[in-house]
């Protein structure tokens, strides 16, 4: 859930891939309508930006290097004509930052330097990622790189991400690139899909990537279609993720339009825990309102008990004042448990308060192994 903002800027981080979702809040532009002609990979993708920028004579700077003995120095030399450098030769430039001490600092410049390497060369950038880089640092970057692609080019990069060995970093880099090109092109990333049974056992988490994506620019169409899919494959969490990155945008508009669009099920059972978190992390007391609008039963006790379990997280004392109180629905055991922990490890004197205030019941059962489990340990 990339997750909002950008994967990755200055800073590495690590993706989550397929399974919790893609919270990533990325702005884009309007999409093809979903109903109309699918275009072909030509016309799908975009065309590239080549950015003009100042180039440097690279013998003469290496030669400036060369001669600086005081590596401080040397390095400030580097990056002060670092951007003509790139433009002018970036796998020079890259292979020189190569040869530089390990640092934080080195790092930040070497992503930097591909990030520019990449607007204007996206496939060249990415062959010398694949060639240089490895573990971590290969899977964060490439990551990088595969979102900044597929808003240049969305078919070029899905080709290209497909067509490597299978392995963590691909998987990753094509999933993202589905999510991006999916919020601008949503017929198209679909159709990649189906035109390419050689990633038929990535398909599930791709398509749940590309309707992510395409739940950021256009919503209602994206979980018109993917409430449908997920009809059609027996895939209920993929609707579910695909409203939920509505609900991040959007949880008032995405939770009426569930009420209203969606009956009773196994998609909306799904959707509703989904919205369950997104409710706890954004206003739980809306969610408790919203709860009493649900039916009674398996799916207004699975919303609850995502919602308990996600308030917990971060005001856990709230969280079990609710759990210890409310009659609307039956959490389940492991909600409970997660609640008492949560507000155990936060203040245990509060929370010892807390389960001895508890009338007979299963939250005070539930409080009470907790309270157990930690006296033993």
């Amino acid at each position: 859930m990339k997750p909002a903002g950008q994967i990755l800027g200055a800073c590495a981080l690590s993706l989550i891939s397929g399974t919790t979702g893609y919270f990533l809040g990325n702005s884009h532009s309007t999409p093809a309508s979903a109903g109309g002609r699918i275009p072909d990979a030509a016309a799908a993708g975009k065309i590239s930006v080549r950015v003009s920028r100042p180039t440097v004579d690279v013998v003469a700077l290496r030669a400036s290097l060369e001669a600086e003995k005081n590596p401080l120095a040397r390095f400030k030399l580097a990056l002060q004509n670092m951007e003509g450098w790139v433009a002018t030769n970036p796998t020079d430039a890259l292979a020189w930052l190569r040869t530089q001490p390990a640092t934080d600092r080195r790092d930040e410049v070497i992503r930097m330097a591909l990030k520019q390497f990449a607007a204007n060369d996206p496939k060249s950038a990415a062959d010398w990622v694949m060639k240089n880089l490895k573990g971590r640092e290969l899977n964060n970057t490439i990551i990088m790189l595969a979102e900044d692609w597929a808003g240049q080019n969305g078919p070029e990069a899905a080709a290209w991400f497909g067509a490597l060995p299978p392995s963590g970093a691909r998987d990753a880099a094509i999933e993202d690139v589905l999510f991006t090109w999916a919020a601008d092109e949503p017929p198209a990333a679909l159709a990649f899909l189906k035109a390419h049974p050689e990633l038929s056992d990535l398909a599930p988490v791709l398509n749940r990537a590309a309707l992510a994506g395409w739940a950021k620019s256009d919503p209602m169409a994206a979980v018109t279609e993917s409430l449908a899919s997920s009809k059609a494959d027996n895939d209920p969490k993929r609707f579910a993720n695909t409203l939920a990155n509505w609900a991040t945008t959007d949880l008032d508009a995405s939770s009426q339009w569930l009420l209203s669009n969606v009956p009773a099920g196994k998609e909306r059972n799904a959707a509703v825990s989904e919205l369950g978190i997104i409710f706890a992390r954004q206003s739980p007391e809306a969610g408790i309102s919203w709860l009493g609008k649900l039916n009674a039963g398996g799916e207004r006790d699975g919303a609850a008990s995502a919602l308990a379990a996600t308030w917990s997280d971060v005001a856990p004392a709230d969280a079990a004042k609710w759990v210890a109180s409310q009659n609307l629905a039956s959490l389940t055991p492991e909600s409970i448990t997660e609640v008492a922990e949560n507000f155990l490890m936060k203040d245990p004197s509060a929370f010892q308060a807390w389960r001895n205030s508890l009338p007979d019941g299963p939250v005070k059962q539930q409080a009470a192994n907790v309270g157990v489990t930690a006296q033993e340990e």
